[in-house]
């Protein structure tokens, strides 16, 4: 009795402490512009929850993303409103199951300290904190792993019948239906039920108990395969969708990085990628395709580069593997760093990062004694990260193999504490030498940015949620901060400014501001130059005001700051940005200098000395623009992947004089 009190103890505590961490974050998430909107996947997602709640149970044709989670989602649509932000909160609130789940496999599978450990490593991991604050799958697929392996490691034993497998099975198969790549536990858990405990059962109950796990994870995926096959024009079998040759050719087609690349003929958007893929498909192929011949199409595309260029292909799985193993987070619809750094400083509690469990992890392939249990964790751990890179490798991929991984990662943990209080240091350093620092050293390696473009996507992004929120300056600033990134950025907004949503929505922003701002003083007339610039059919207007304030007042801080932002946006002058460069500068220095001016040269400069003479006198308010702009120019100047720390101050550094 004792210790059933002790375990319900530190139940509360892991629960408690995830609740907190991911509420926490999830509200402070909530409370700005980018929390408060759907992006990317969860836009699909989003949309299709919301035809599910008004009686449109089928799709128009078969699955191309994962079919669960939108059924899920609209289940809580159902239960607490359509509400983002309070699907935000209830999600997250939700994830919290996760640390207790894992909690609870580890102690039935390796032991009561073992799966304390595997909670509280859980209920700290940072990169699951964040994606169960998301309408994203992967969260409710950690979830449903962490159920998988509860079963798993209830049905283990020699006295448990079939049903149990069965059980697993069951759960194995709704992570299917939330990845499909989790397809690779089919045999992987076949092969494990009719393998374990060979010396305790004979080998019909064995043969019964993996048939038992096959059926059981049929059963998940009969619901998919039978409306996959209802829908389809003409009838086709599809296990779960038909995304997985699309993406098997992003990740090894002869365009492919390792990671996700949007190519020539498909926009990053899940709404019309199923279209785009298909369309091209059928242009190369000179005919017509059904949604299976798509997949297997772009299989074979895919398989076709490994053929013609075996060496290329076999480095190139390599890479991903790299990436795999790595501790940055690689982002997708959305970009922890980012968030941490803008949104959501909270995110920083989350302490434990991939490149902390990969060492503990890699310890507990030595654990002793390898029982069944932990036989299933490394076969279905190993297979689900590999099966990963086959494909392409984005962070929030990992999470679903999380909770095998945090499972290792204590049992290795445990397992290595108790060789050292036994004074066995020989095997202990060995553990350490031949496990632990290899990993660390793969995990924490220096490495090129794979996704270098993803500081522009942010920007973009960070303008995108501001002009949604009708926060016109702030809008600006991050367009602003875009221009000052890349050259190439400029005719990319100028694209969307002249014309469509964008336009019209800063356009009306414009207008509103404008009316308000009364007679013409030297303030009003700034910030409408300010405001025209961004219009190019109003920049001409933009110039003849700012040139209009200089002549007046040459020492105009702010002035000189809207004018080095003018000649950013000129993309036919070769020298637009070198004079936009001496402007900018012009603005920055003095005591008095404009701090924005300063971001804006630190970014076009990739140079840091800018930023140093205003970081003490930042307001609140500035943070978390000035933390982004830190970590971009500290990333560009270093050419890799950097590490900052957990809790991010405005500067560390002393004051310098800007140049």
């Amino acid at each position: 009795m004792a210790k059933l009190h002790r375990d319900w103890g530190w139940v509360l505590a892991i629960g408690v402490l995830g609740l907190v961490l991911r509420l926490t974050y999830a509200w402070e998430f909530t409370r700005h512009p980018l929390g408060r909107l759907p992006w990317v996947d969860e836009i699909a997602y989003w949309l299709r929850g919301q035809e599910i709640l008004l009686g449109a149970w089928l799709p128009s044709r078969p699955f191309y993303q994962d079919p669960l989670f939108p059924y899920w989602l609209a289940v809580l649509m159902r239960v607490v409103g359509q509400d983002l932000v309070r699907l935000r909160l209830v999600v997250a609130g939700l994830g919290a199951l996760t640390p207790l789940a894992i909690f609870w496999a580890g102690r039935i599978g390796l032991g009561r300290v073992e799966g304390i450990v595997a909670g509280l490593m859980a209920a700290l991991y940072g990169p699951l904190i964040f994606t169960d604050g998301l309408l994203e799958k992967e969260g409710l697929a950690a979830l449903v792993a962490a159920l998988g392996l509860i079963l798993t490691a209830s049905g283990a034993s020699p006295a448990r019948r079939a049903v149990w497998a069965g059980l697993s099975g069951l759960a194995w198969g709704a992570l299917v239906l939330l990845r499909a790549n989790a397809l690779v536990l089919a045999p992987v858990g076949a092969a494990w039920w009719a393998c374990q405990n060979g010396g305790a059962i004979g080998l019909r109950r064995r043969l019964a108990r993996s048939a038992s796990f096959l059926v059981g994870l049929s059963l998940a995926l009969a619901p998919a395969i039978l409306i996959n096959f209802v829908v389809s024009r003409p009838r086709e079998l599809l296990f779960t969708t038909w995304q997985g040759g699309a993406n098997f050719y992003i990740g090894n087609g002869p365009e492919a990085t390792g990671t996700y690349i949007p190519l020539e003929f498909v926009e990053a958007n899940p709404a019309r990628e199923a279209d785009q893929f298909r369309a091209e498909a059928e242009r190369r192929a000179g005919r017509v395709l059904t949604p299976g011949e798509v997949s297997r199409f772009w299989f074979a595309a895919g398989l076709s580069q490994w053929r013609a260029a075996p060496a290329a292909s076999l480095r190139l799985l390599v890479k991903k593997l790299g990436l795999l193993l790595h501790d940055f987070e690689i982002s997708d619809s959305h970009d922890l760093e980012f968030v941490r750094l803008v949104a959501a400083p909270e995110l920083a509690w989350g302490v434990l990062s991939f490149g902390w469990l990969a060492p503990l992890a890699a310890l507990g392939l030595a654990r002793s004694p390898r029982t069944p249990f932990w036989w299933f964790l490394v076969l279905s751990t190993v297979a689900g990260l590999a099966s990963t890179a086959v494909f392409f490798v984005v962070g929030r991929y990992r999470i679903p193999w999380m909770p095998g991984l945090m499972l290792l990662g204590a049992a290795g943990l445990v397992d290595w504490v108790r060789l050292a209080a036994r004074r066995d240091w020989r095997a202990a350093a060995l553990r350490l030498a031949l496990l632990a620092t290899p990993a660390a050293v793969l995990a924490w390696r220096p490495m090129p940015d794979p996704t270098p473009n993803r500081w522009d996507h942010i920007e973009f992004k960070l303008a995108m949620a501001y002009l949604t929120e009708g926060q016109l300056d702030a809008c600006i600033d991050a367009l602003d901060d875009a221009r000052a990134l890349k050259p190439a950025l400029v005719e990319r907004l100028d694209n969307l400014l002249k014309q469509g949503k964008v336009h019209d929505g800063v356009l009306e922003l414009i207008r509103r501001r404008a009316s308000g701002t009364g007679p013409l003083t030297a303030g009003a007339t700034l910030h409408r130059a300010r405001w025209y610039r961004q219009i190019p059919e109003a920049r001409a207007e933009s110039r003849r005001l700012l040139e209009a304030l200089l002549r007046a007042n040459p020492g105009n801080a702010r002035a000189r700051r809207e004018w080095g932002a003018w000649w950013l946006g000129q993309t036919k002058d070769p020298q637009a940005r070198q004079v936009a460069a001496d402007q900018l500068a012009q603005a920055a220095g003095g005591p008095s200098g404009d701090a924005s001016a300063a971001l804006l040269l630190a970014l076009l400069t990739a140079d840091p000395r800018p930023l140093a003479a205003h970081v003490v006198r930042a307001s609140r308010a500035d943070w978390p623009r000035l933390r982004l702009t830190q970590a971009i120019v500290a990333e560009r100047r270093a050419g890799m992947v950097i590490y900052r720390p957990w809790f991010p101050t405005p500067a560390s550094s002393a004051p310098r004089q800007a140049p």
